[in-house]
């Protein structure tokens, strides 16, 4: 099929520098975050689904220490993730994640947080999870896999 004029990769002057512009590399470029972004996900929810017990357990410390939804939530963060990573080293600093590593094992770290800092966190990870988050009272899950974010509801 040819390509229109629109679609060739030109070189253009912009405020006196030369740019690139490529239609067809902004199309896979697109494409392949696209792509990467419903892994990601996917890997969230499968986080979330074997955590369970975990959840189940953080949901009941929440509640002893009489802490609900709006000031709270559960974390499952994957520690070698861009974003996972240094919110687990916010969350737990010092911890020896390369133990974990050393036994082939990923680190993953679980627990409670602030949710104003995580919700703060989401606003620069994932723009629809943190809204998720914003509309929900009840105790949330977070998870940050695959270099992006999802939201669910801590079911006790």
């Amino acid at each position: 099929m040819p390509m229109d004029d629109d679609d060739q990769a030109r070189v253009e002057v912009i405020d006196g520098q030369l740019v690139l512009i490529d239609p067809v590399a902004a199309a896979v470029a697109k494409a392949v975050d696209d792509h990467n972004k419903k892994a990601g996900l996917a890997w969230c929810r499968e986080l979330y689904t074997q955590n369970a017990e975990r959840i189940a357990h953080f949901a009941g410390r929440a509640k002893v220490l009489g802490r609900g939804g709006g000031d709270i939530v559960i974390v499952i963060l994957v520690v070698d993730d861009r974003f996972g990573g240094p919110l687990a080293s916010q969350l737990m600093p010092g911890h020896d994640w390369q133990a974990y590593r050393d036994r082939g094992e990923a680190p993953i770290a679980r627990g409670l947080a602030e949710r104003g800092g995580i919700e703060d966190a989401l606003g620069m990870i994932n723009a629809d999870a943190r809204h998720r988050l914003l509309s929900m009272t009840e105790l949330a899950v977070v998870v940050v896999a695959g270099e992006t974010a999802d939201v669910f509801a801590a079911v006790p």
